[in-house]
């Protein structure tokens, strides 16, 4: 089963009247995997009935995955000109991923991945996060839906549960957790902590007193709900057990565990994949130190996949990302802190549930539980526990 046409129109209008509240007279630069066309062009048929010039690009990931094997850093900057360019251009960026071909790069050495990236961040990131109004959402694929083992019907029930979600009410909610965590000076976190493996236990801590977390809806994420800030980037102590199969620049690695220490990554195993994680953590210095803390708060969402735009989102799920920090000082009119100083090339988020099903867990501020085997105790965060029954 495909999304059907009444959930693209959907889809596509949230993504251009609220995440990106596009207007008349705006350039809109829709960015797609070919797998993802009918979205693309019911974003971009949205965008122009609004009055928007729009302009598009198409990735193919094999082709890239071809030129990236062999090219120089020079010819890696040239390649890039065509997306620099239009991304300059644009008020707002529309991207819809596709996993289908998301393993192309497996067949790219680390090196040469290190230098494509380096030719694309200065404006497919930077630029793109920085100064325009961007929403990215990830195309439900079969291959996806294979690797969880779902059916594609199953697998695009759970993509559209996710989506159709009260915002609003999602957005309030998230409002008054914001208000406790920006209280708060410490924050700590366990997830399957009665495991008798103390390698498969979570217990992080860390100092979150300067900063000022960002309550994200559906603004830059589709589906979304989130609360993201930074940890003080030397506090962070313990240690991280995250089951699964998590996926960064063409590498799969599963079941990975780190150990921290005054905020750095001083251990990094995994059950498979171990040498990609470490070379992944080894790209640079910031790689080995957290450049985000967060929290996923979708109702719809209530088990862990390994898409990483959903993973992130599960409601009772945290996660901590290794690598760059976010430098933006307000979002959607509000002032936040989400800064901490730690500069990296890879921003990789690592998402944990703390649901029943995956051993439980808690989240604590100042030494009081806020969260419970993914289930917040203040009533008045009862909207973001809808569906934890199920767990």
């Amino acid at each position: 089963m495909a999304l059907d046409e009444a959930t693209l129109d959907s889809i596509a209008a949230a993504m251009v009247d609220i995440s990106g509240n596009v207007k008349a007279g705006e350039t809109v630069l829709v960015f797609y995997d070919a797998g993802a066309a009918a979205l693309a062009r019911r974003l971009a048929r949205r965008s122009s009935d609004i009055g928007a010039r729009v302009l598009y690009i198409q990735r193919d990931q094999p082709l890239e995955a071809e030129i990236a094997l062999t090219c120089s850093r020079r010819d890696a900057l040239r390649s890039s000109v065509l997306n620099d360019v239009a991304i300059q251009m644009s008020d707002v960026v529309l991207i819809v991923r596709c996993a289908t071909d998301a393993d192309a790069f497996e067949v790219v050495p680390r090196d040469r991945m290190v230098v494509w990236n380096q030719a694309r961040e200065p404006f497919l990131m930077n630029y793109r996060v920085n100064h325009t109004r961007w929403v990215l959402t990830y195309w439900p694929t079969e291959k996806e839906a294979a690797a969880e083992g779902m059916t594609l019907d199953e697998y695009v029930d759970l993509f559209k549960r996710a989506c159709d979600q009260p915002w609003r009410e999602i957005g309030e909610a998230q409002a008054r957790l914001v208000d406790m965590l920006n209280a708060a000076t410490t924050l700590e976190i366990q997830a399957n902590p009665r495991d008798p493996s103390p390698d498969r236990r979570t217990k992080l801590t860390m100092d979150i007193g300067p900063m000022r977390f960002v309550n994200s809806t559906i603004d830059r994420n589709f589906p979304g709900a989130e609360v993201f800030s930074s940890p003080v980037r030397d506090s962070v102590q313990g240690a991280l057990f995250a089951v699964g199969k998590y996926a960064y620049d063409g590498r799969t690695v599963e079941d990975i565990h780190f150990r921290v220490e005054n905020g750095r990554i001083v251990e990094a195993r995994a059950a498979r994949g171990n040498d990609d994680l470490n070379a992944i953590l080894d790209t640079d210095e910031g790689a080995r130190y957290f450049g985000e803390v967060a929290f996923g708060t979708n109702p719809g969402l209530r088990r862990r996949v390994m898409n990483g735009l959903l993973n992130e989102k599960v409601g009772g799920s945290f996660h901590i990302t290794p690598g760059r920090a976010y430098t933006f000082t307000e979002y959607e009119g509000q002032s936040v802190v989400v800064d901490n100083g730690n500069k990296s090339q890879i921003h990789w988020d690592i998402a944990v549930p703390m649901l029943p099903a995956y051993g439980g867990g808690s989240v604590s501020l100042d030494g009081r539980p806020i969260q419970i085997d993914g289930r917040f105790v203040d009533d008045s965060l009862a909207v973001l526990n809808r569906g934890s029954e199920e767990n």
